[in-house]
């Protein structure tokens, strides 16, 4: 009887413990924070296995909302169906010029504007006097050059700059195409473009296989190297400032795990992606560029080129300070403002 009597306290003992244990699981996670992240169909693997890792100590859980683009995690933002969404340059600057209010409190990073050439082309890496001279040739053919970008895109924005610039007028002397980032690949190897303005993934998906050749990384230079960042509502921002804190506090330990290390990101990202290691591997290597940091003048710069372009109504450049706040991560980082504006 008293081998059962002992057997029965330690089986009460442990059912105790057992419950005591799920108690605390419970209130752990009552405790938590619900956060619903806007990100891009795909988009920041790293990002998402690493904060898995950070989010109870900022008492957080993460729930991710994928979106076919950026203008759909904007909008979804400013309706509230997000709390916090990462977007580009270009759309922080279509919310400044239509008065959508959202701030930009973290970056991301660059690098991810690639423009394939068709090996057929005959172009070799940056020889943009080249493809000067192979679009002449071609307009006067009667064949004019084919560029596959998605039209209103950022990489149609930083082509059409890149063009201008090489002496290429994007309207008259190329016909630019409305061509799917996904299908750009497939549109290289099927003769249906000569060259695309891709998104560094499609991009090195169309090198790996041979089917395309990297005629030039649109980066840093006159082209700018911010490109991506997260943005939160305003009225977060002035009622629940202790929430945005934590957003952003989370997002800063979750980067400095790994934006100086590319290995690190490229297994991080393998958990997300189904690719092919050799693609992911050339994406973090030679295309991103990581950090939480913001190039504030690189703002400046997609302000202008917006306007020029007539994609916004006025130069909002004198208006960047009113849409990016650094508060919340120079307390996260321990960094200055004047620090985390330029990389």
């Amino acid at each position: 009887m008293r081998k059962v009597r002992r057997f029965s306290w330690a089986a009460a003992a442990a059912a105790s413990l057992l419950v005591i244990g799920s108690v605390a699981q419970d209130a752990a996670a009552q405790e938590a924070d619900k956060v619903r992240h806007g990100i891009q169909r795909g988009a920041l693997g790293a990002l998402r296995v690493a904060m898995a890792d950070v989010e109870a100590k900022h008492k957080l859980k993460y729930e991710y909302k994928d979106f076919n683009d950026s203008t759909a995690a904007l909008l979804a933002l400013e309706q509230g169906e997000v709390d916090v969404a990462n977007t580009t340059l270009q759309h922080l600057v279509r919310a400044m010029d239509e008065g959508i209010p959202v701030v930009w409190v973290a970056g991301w990073g660059g690098g991810y504007n690639v423009l394939v050439a068709s090996p057929a082309a005959g172009l070799k890496k940056g020889d943009w006097k080249g493809l000067a001279e192979l679009a002449k040739k071609r307009k006067a053919e009667g064949k004019p050059l084919k560029i596959g970008v998605p039209t209103g895109s950022m990489q149609h924005l930083k082509l059409s700059v890149a063009l201008k610039a090489a002496g290429i007028d994007p309207d008259k002397d190329v016909s630019v195409l409305n061509v799917p980032f996904p299908t750009h690949p497939r549109a290289i190897e099927g003769g249906e473009v000569d060259m695309a303005m891709t998104l560094a993934v499609f991009g090195a998906l169309s090198i790996n296989s041979g089917k395309g050749v990297l005629f030039d990384h649109i980066f840093d230079k006159d082209a700018g190297k911010q490109e991506i960042g997260f943005i939160v509502r305003r009225d977060a921002i002035e009622k629940r400032a202790d929430f945005v804190q934590r957003i952003v506090a989370s997002h800063y330990d979750a980067m400095k795990s790994f934006v100086a290390d590319v290995p690190k990101q490229i297994q991080l990202e393998l958990k997300i992606l189904k690719l092919p290691e050799p693609v992911i591997a050339m994406v973090q290597r030679d295309f991103l560029r990581l950090t939480y940091r913001t190039n504030l003048p690189d703002i400046a710069l997609m302000a202008r080129q917006m306007h020029a372009v007539g994609w916004a109504k006025k130069d909002q450049s004198a208006t960047i300070g009113s849409f990016v706040n650094f508060t919340f991560l120079e307390k996260a980082s321990g960094e200055k403002a004047a620090d985390l504006g330029k990389w």
